[in-house]
């Protein structure tokens, strides 16, 4: 029997993937981005600045996005943020999280803003829209904006990270 572990724990075993299971690295001027597969065969990729996480996308028993967030961050409630390249543009609706783990995380949002019980969640409208954002964050650099407010990080450039997420809901 396969036991249900609160979203809080996931977020702490993301945490702790991303300082034991280093297997990607690509660094800019600004940060690192870091692609991870963690014990459990999920992928995570994380752009880093300054040892805190800017940027976390990872897969496993939810598909979980976390980002800082580029207006005044709150401690709790809705929040917004938008992602745009050269090619793409797409609006997340998420909720305010506290920075845990030394992160600079303060926007998540949960399997692309699909409900838990919805039956189209990993279905052909999920993965089409899984695939933009794969897109997306290889096409960089991206344009994290919200309440006006922006900041850029550089196209995810690390081999094979964008196959381990195409796996991610089928």
């Amino acid at each position: 029997m396969r036991m249900k572990l609160p979203r809080r724990v996931h977020a702490c075993a993301v945490v702790t993937a991303l300082v034991v299971f280093a297997n990607g690295r690509a660094d800019s001027a600004e940060g690192v981005w870091k692609f991870e597969i963690d014990d459990r065969d999920h992928p995570i990729l994380t752009y880093l600045e300054d040892g805190k996480a800017v940027f976390l996308m990872a897969c496993g028993r939810a598909f979980g996005l976390h980002a800082r967030y580029p207006g005044t961050p709150k401690k709790k409630g809705k929040a917004t943020i938008t992602l745009t390249s050269a090619t793409a543009k797409m609006t997340f609706a998420g909720e305010f999280q506290e920075p845990w783990g030394g992160g600079a995380t303060t926007f998540l949002q949960w399997d692309l803003g699909y409900r838990r019980q919805d039956p189209a969640l990993y279905g052909k409208a999920w993965n089409a829209e899984k695939r933009r954002l794969l897109d997306l964050l290889g096409a960089g650099p991206i344009t994290v904006s919200a309440e006006g407010r922006k900041y850029e990080i550089p196209a995810a450039a690390i081999p094979d990270w964008k196959a381990a997420f195409e796996k991610c809901g089928e």
